[in-house]
């Protein structure tokens, strides 16, 4: 996952030199790191897997933990907790285990986040102002009979299907994290609400 996203893939993206100075590399570290964060305010989880410590978790039963954060990739430990006092065994466990999307273990979740996160810093007016001072022409212009016209030269409409078009963040729908919250208390009788009876 190293290599999921690096300066240098965003330079040649962005149409930059992929020798990078220090002062460029942290610019556009800073563009993927952006690129990340919208794609996890997306998919309303970290795009990456993430190391959790959960307290006083009791085995289910059936030889499992019941935790808190998913798709689980891996226990590291399970710790028998003891009573502060006494010192007695309290038969819950501290468990520290990975969880989370894997773009590793998903190759095409993988491929998808990349894209996105690749064409998201390429785009970002940060990497943008370095390729207008390296002197690659984002923009051209057009000048007749005294009006003109100034467009992007190169940029294919984002998420319109056409090959080499940038994605969208619609394109990482099919992971998206969602919340269900049920309010406490009786649900409504259907004669209440007018829905049908099945």
């Amino acid at each position: 996952m190293v290599d999921l996203v690096t300066p240098e893939k965003v330079a040649v993206r962005a149409g930059l030199p992929t020798l990078l100075d220090a002062g460029m590399r942290a610019a556009i570290e800073e563009a993927i790191a952006d690129g990340f964060a919208e794609a996890a305010a997306h998919l309303n989880r970290s795009p990456t897997p993430e190391t959790f410590t959960q307290r006083g978790v009791v085995p289910d039963g059936r030889g499992g933990w019941l935790l808190n954060h998913g798709p689980l990739i891996e226990v590291l430990s399970a710790t028998a907790e003891t009573h502060p006092v006494n010192g007695a065994l309290t038969g819950a466990y501290t468990i520290v285990y990975r969880a989370g999307l894997d773009p590793d273990a998903d190759r095409r979740y993988g491929s998808v986040l990349a894209r996105f996160v690749l064409w998201s810093a390429a785009a970002s007016p940060i990497v943008r102002r370095i390729a207008q001072e390296k002197g690659v022409r984002l923009q051209s212009a057009v000048n007749v009979e005294g009006q003109g016209v100034t467009y992007e030269s190169s940029q294919v409409t984002a998420g319109s299907g056409v090959a080499g078009a940038p994605p969208t963040l619609a394109d990482l729908d099919e992971w998206v994290s969602h919340t269900v919250y049920q309010a406490p208390g009786r649900g409504p009788h259907p004669i209440e609400t007018g829905v049908a009876w099945l």
